[in-house]
């Protein structure tokens, strides 16, 4: 046969086919309904891989296997793109093995074939939609139906019928055929008169039959039976199945049409053919608010305030009535004279035998409730559920907003981040929801400094944000100030008065930042700098701030890295008794010298240890080393005190009393020889818990001091409560005697204080023989200082106090008069 005949059939074909080389899977040929089916020409197809028409992950695995397996052969549903209409078009696809007529089992080619199943995808899809109508339909039935096979074998019911024989849950889930009749007949009074019948109605497919039934539950229902015909032939039987308890079929059914009718929570109207209202229900007098009088006779489509004109409207109901045979969607209901609602409306046409609308019915539900809880919604998402005042998610929304519409006015706004000062005091004193009612009154003090335009939000916790639209430099900072003003007013709430101090940090777009989270980042950074320099105050984002905050990342790292690292030492300072110069302890002193950083000095590196929490390891270890170096000093003969300072962190520390125990216990070092330095503010905060604390350290042996005494509470109550040893003289108060009377002044009534409650004082910061002598005068009886000697490494302090404690006190002092003055 020539090739032209072959040509022929092979486009003929309303199969889609290609011939593809099994060995490179490149297409030798393909036929016009391959072409048609995925919109490409048959030649541009020719030397093209299978692959491109793959269109689903199952086509590519299945052409990215091996040749062999590919050879094998398939036959299954898939799917192919029409590159034209970009569709997926459902295929039945076979892949055949064509071998080569010289070689026994060598495949020369495959053969695709496909399959348009485009016709038959859309009939199954609409004949499960018809099936689920139907579904529908039988369950919307008003009447009990049941469908049964020639053999009574139950094929199908709706929940009518359940209900009306109380047909149990349980039993339908059996699904057992047998003990639903059996079911129903005990739900019979006549039980063996219905089986009879039943049988009778059985034994004749073609009877039809009507039947009074009376129920054990007093229900008297009305069974109608039919035979049921598929291609004219009967194949089963229809039960039906209607209460008739009262009236006859045909009262009871307008009775319960009446009922419903009236007794819907949904609005009703029934209008005639030319869609003017005949009826309404209470339901629907109420929804409109105006009297039946004033409704009938009234066009149905102007109940409404649709978006288009009411010839519009009512063309597009009269198109769904054609096409559903109902028309349903959300409208503007017209209530009294100016009153409106939104109402869910299903408006359903009602055909005579000809198909002709008679009659339509209006189903209304009132949305207003839902709407409502819709928007309470939306007002939960977008708000802050303690102040009520918008939540982040909001301020994000409009600070975008306030972005796009800079873009194209060119307008600046400012964003300022304000933070409640020590707020987890009023928290942790007065309770959590004390503090959340102080938080609202704080919410409303702020809310009342802003314009209707600008925006208050709680970010969380003690944090506010405001967005403050349009405003520059100078208006950003007037609202500051005046936030500052209006809470520098006191607080009352439940009787006390009670003071709250805020910080606000300043950023502004778009030099600032050019979107939310940039502008909350520098305006945090800025408040986070008003804190540092002391809080109460405002300041603007510089963009230093963020080089201040690396910096002091850095210095944190470097810090929590070096202790490990061995950077970090303890130096010990001795502790002079002033009459006789003899060394009666010493104070333990951390000292940092960092590769990169060098010696970086304790007013540094202290704060950021107590803000960042390290203190609490670096003052643990520090503890372990003075103890450790107590212990040898006593082990070498020249028992000394060591001083050691703890910090309110470490201080509040679980576990802090056991920890102690345990070292003094590991060291064998009798408590006494460990003295305790705290600041006023550890003594005062939780007094009642720190004076049990103390308690039980001093009731072990060990010494308690007052570190910079002077500089903290002006409150001495707890002097007469704790059980203090000792006072230290702050080094401000020391450094300008004997000439500066105020600090004579001081540092006598601290010394006759300290000896009047029976404590021992000590001076910090003695640099000159002036100073020792006058505190000698004074009734002084301890210092410390450059006089003496710096902080020692612990070698140098061992190779220093060795030998008789005359010896010592020369050595040390000889010294420090060789240190240079700067040193000292």
């Amino acid at each position: 046969m020539g090739r032209q005949p072959f040509e022929a059939i092979w486009n003929g074909l309303s199969l889609a086919a290609w011939l593809v080389d099994a060995s490179t899977l490149q297409i030798l040929q393909a036929n016009e309904a391959a072409a048609r089916l995925v919109g490409r020409r048959a030649v541009d197809m020719e030397g093209m891989p299978i692959l491109e028409l793959a269109a689903t992950p199952e086509d590519q695995i299945y052409w990215s296997q091996a040749n062999t397996d590919i050879a094998a052969g398939i036959h299954s549903h898939s799917w192919v793109r029409n590159i034209r209409s970009g569709a997926l078009v459902p295929v039945d696809r076979c892949v055949l093995a064509i071998h080569a007529p010289t070689v026994t089992d060598a495949v020369r080619c495959l053969l695709l074939t496909m399959q348009d199943r485009s016709e038959h995808e859309a009939s199954r899809l609409e004949l499960e939609a018809l099936l689920s109508e139907l579904r529908a339909t039988l369950d919307s039935a008003a009447d009990g139906v049941l469908t049964c096979n020639l053999h009574g074998q139950m094929r199908a019911f709706n929940q009518r019928l359940v209900h009306i024989w109380q047909v149990p849950h349980e039993l339908l889930l059996r699904r057992d055929d047998a003990a639903i009749w059996a079911h129903m007949e005990d739900q019979v009074l006549d039980s063996e008169a219905y089986r009879v019948r039943r049988t009778a109605i059985a034994h004749e497919p073609m009877r039809e039959s009507a039947d009074i039934l009376r129920l054990r539950n007093g229900m008297t229902v009305e069974q109608r039976s039919v035979p049921q015909f598929i291609r004219g032939r009967p194949a089963g039987r229809v039960y039906s199945f209607r209460d008739i308890t009262q009236q006859s079929a045909v009262q009871a059914d307008l009775r319960l049409a009446a009922r419903v009718y009236e007794s819907s929570l949904d609005a009703i109207f029934i209008a005639d053919k030319h869609n003017a209202i005949v009826r309404i229900n209470a339901a629907c007098e109420r929804l409109l608010g105006a009297s039946v009088a004033g409704v009938i006779g009234q066009v149905a489509a102007r109940l409404f305030a649709p978006t288009q004109n009411h010839c519009a409207f009512m063309s597009g109901v009269q198109q769904a009535w054609q096409q559903e045979g109902f028309w349903e969607g959300e409208l503007r209901l017209r209530q009294g004279d100016d009153g409106q609602c939104s109402v869910h409306l299903s408006w359903v046409a009602l055909r005579d035998d000809e198909g002709t609308v008679n009659q339509s019915i209006g189903f209304m539900r009132d949305l207003t409730q839902q709407q409502a809880a819709k928007q309470r919604i939306e007002e939960l998402a977008y708000s802050d559920v303690l102040t009520g005042l918008p939540n982040g998610l909001l301020l994000a929304k409009k600070v975008a907003a306030a972005i796009d519409a800079s873009r194209a006015i060119g307008d600046s706004f400012a964003i300022l981040f304000l933070d409640l000062d020590r707020f987890k005091i009023v928290n942790d004193s007065l309770g959590h929801s004390f503090g959340d009612r102080v938080l609202k009154l704080v919410a409303e003090r702020l809310q009342r400094c802003l314009r209707q335009s600008d925006m208050l939000c709680r970010s969380g916790g003690d944090e506010f944000v405001i967005h403050l639209h349009g405003a520059d430099a100078g208006v950003a900072e007037a609202v500051a100030r005046r936030m500052l003003d209006e809470m520098q007013y006191p607080f009352m709430l439940d009787g006390m008065e009670f003071s709250v101090q805020c910080s606000i940090g300043l950023s502004l777009f778009p030099q600032d930042g050019g979107s939310f989270e940039e502008l909350i980042k520098q305006a945090d950074t800025a408040m986070y700098q008003v804190k540092e320099r002391g809080r109460g105050s405002y300041g603007f984002y510089q963009p230093q701030m963020n080089a201040n905050l690396l910096s002091r990342m850095k210095m944190e790292h470097a810090m929590r890295q070096a202790l490990g690292l061995g950077h970090v030492l303890v130096h010990y300072q001795p502790q002079v008794e002033i009459a006789t110069g003899r060394i009666v302890g010493a104070e333990a002193l951390a000292r940092w010298t960092d590769p990169e950083l060098g010696a970086v000095s304790p007013g540094t590196f202290i704060p950021l240890a107590e803000e960042s929490g390290f203190i609490v390891t670096l003052g643990a270890w520090v503890m372990e080393q003075s103890i450790k170096e107590a212990a040898y000093w006593m082990s070498c003969g020249t028992p000394l005190v060591v001083s050691v300072n703890v910090s309110a962190l470490e201080f509040r520390q679980a576990g802090f009393v056991e920890r102690i125990t345990a070292l003094l216990g590991r060291y064998q070092l009798p408590a006494q020889q460990l003295e305790l330095e705290l600041t006023e503010s550890v003594l005062l905060h939780d007094a009642q818990e720190m004076e049990q604390v103390l308690a039980a350290l001093t009731s072990m042996g060990l010494k308690l001091a007052i570190d910079d005494f002077g500089t903290g509470y002006s409150s001495l109550a707890y002097l007469k409560k704790l059980a203090i040893h000792r006072l230290k003289i702050d080094r401000t108060f020391v450094s300008g005697l004997p000439d500066d009377e105020g600090d004579r002044a001081i540092v006598q009534a601290v010394v006759s204080m300290g000896r009047a409650l029976g404590f021992s004082v000590v001076a910090e910061g003695v640099e000159t023989q002036a100073q020792r002598l006058a505190l000698h005068d004074m009734g002084c009886e301890y210092y410390q200082g450059y006089l003496c000697a710096p902080a020692l490494p612990a070698a140098e302090f061992r190779a220093r106090t060795a030998g008789p404690a005359a010896d010592s006190k020369r050595v040390l002092q000889r010294a420090s008069c060789l240190l240079p003055a700067a040193e000292r």
